[in-house]
């Protein structure tokens, strides 16, 4: 089963769920984890991800946004008990590791259900007076204290921390509940210039690439299969073994999602 960790549902296309459910088998995926990462960024809410999800059970697997910073702790048990299966955390009020953020980490722990956490330079959007937005504060090291701290609760830190790619696969060698993805702009982005051997470098120890997901971080349709297939090609010359591919394209991900 080919699972996509990480991708979004845009704003202003009533369609977005049926017409992605149609191009999935086109993409070669088999199913997609649609989130949100808010409106200021062209998104949908969490409802109306849980809605695609629930029209289509067999293709979407849906993850929730929670507010870093703004939500309650209990929101993350009404977001669990709605049918959400994973959550998904980016420009957060204050770093990640701000232990007022601990006690949302500790309920997401108690859910037995995965985090997708932005790391990384953000993306420029719109900001709403008084907002800030601190690419610094969605390092990958300042996720470092919450898996130390919540070492049931598995996180996914998104785009191997642009710029920060080595302490996202340090993060990922030295702690068992720490994993990344891969993503990028569909045409390549930050991985444009990254040869075979970037990646050897950053995942050279037995059983590296157990701690890597496939995701598209599509923003549109015509991204899908483009993404995909530079993932394809981004990955093909390392010449992984098939065992360890198929767990790259969805063994971990459905490990992680308990499917």
């Amino acid at each position: 089963m080919i699972i996509d960790f990480h991708a979004h549902y845009p704003k202003h296309d009533p369609d977005f769920p049926e017409r992605l459910v149609e191009l999935l088998p086109e993409a070669g995926i088999d199913r997609i984890c649609l989130c949100s990462a808010g409106d200021a960024l062209g998104h949908v809410s969490n409802q109306q991800v849980l809605q695609a999800a629930r029209r289509h059970p067999d293709r979407i697997i849906p993850l929730a946004l929670v507010e870093l910073g703004i939500d309650a702790p209990e929101r993350v048990d009404a977001l669990a008990a709605e049918g959400f299966r994973g959550f998904k955390i980016t420009n957060p009020r204050s770093p990640y590791d701000d232990e007022t953020h601990f006690p949302v980490y500790e309920r997401m722990e108690r859910t037995g259900l995965p985090l997708l956490a932005h790391t990384g330079i953000l993306m420029r959007f719109p900001q709403a007076p008084g907002v800030r937005v601190n690419s610094n504060w969605m390092r990958p090291v300042c996720l470092d204290a919450v898996v130390r701290s919540f070492t049931a609760l598995n996180v996914v830190g998104a785009h191997l921390g642009m710029p920060w790619h080595e302490e996202a696969s340090a993060m990922a060698r030295i702690h068992p509940n720490f994993y990344v993805d891969l993503t990028g702009a569909n045409w390549g982005g930050w991985r444009l210039n990254k040869t075979p051997d970037f990646f050897r470098y950053h995942f050279f120890w037995p059983g590296a690439w157990d701690k890597v997901l496939f995701g598209t971080d599509i923003l549109a349709l015509d991204e899908l299969i483009q993404a995909k297939r530079f993932h394809d090609d981004m990955l093909r010359p390392l010449e992984l073994p098939t065992e360890t591919w198929d767990r790259v394209y969805g063994g971990t991900a459905a490990r992680l999602l308990g499917l």
